[in-house]
């Protein structure tokens, strides 16, 4: 989730259906707590988070707030939108289908523990396409469920 998306913990909270009040009982924040974190004015601790994604039932919710609070994370780690599971299963099985001629390329790099300077655009577009399966296991992962 990128910074400046609609606000994660506000999303969790109306997909748990709750007000902000009953939200904020079930955290053990208080109301105005909540509104700071729907404002963008504050985040959660990761303790309070982690109870948001429980309560909603969404545990991308720890991923995107890992994301949010940390620029090396959010550097670090893909962007992953929570859809529903058959799409996230077949988005995983394309990006497979894409690396899967790639594999004994990877291999023939890899086999002697060095990319040369021949072997680089290959190994960077390689490295392009794995970065999709990894993108698309987590939000296999994340998928909405029911």
């Amino acid at each position: 989730m990128e910074r400046g998306s609609p606000n994660i913990y506000k999303n969790a909270r109306q997909t748990a259906g709750l007000t902000q009040e009953r939200w904020a009982e079930q955290l053990g924040v208080t109301a105005d707590t909540v509104r700071l974190y729907e404002s963008g004015r504050n985040y959660p601790s990761d303790e309070v988070a982690a109870r948001m994604a429980e309560v909603a039932g969404m545990p991308v919710l720890g991923y995107w707030h890992l994301k949010l609070k940390s620029a090396l994370a959010n550097d670090a780690l893909p962007d992953v939108a929570r859809v529903p599971l058959p799409q996230a299963v077949v988005d995983l099985l394309a990006a497979i289908d894409t690396i899967q001629p790639q594999v004994k390329e990877l291999l023939m790099i890899a086999r002697d523990g060095m990319v040369d300077a021949g072997e680089t655009e290959l190994f960077e577009d390689i490295l392009d396409d794995l970065e999709d399966v990894v993108t698309a296991a987590l939000a296999v992962k994340y998928a909405e469920r029911g």
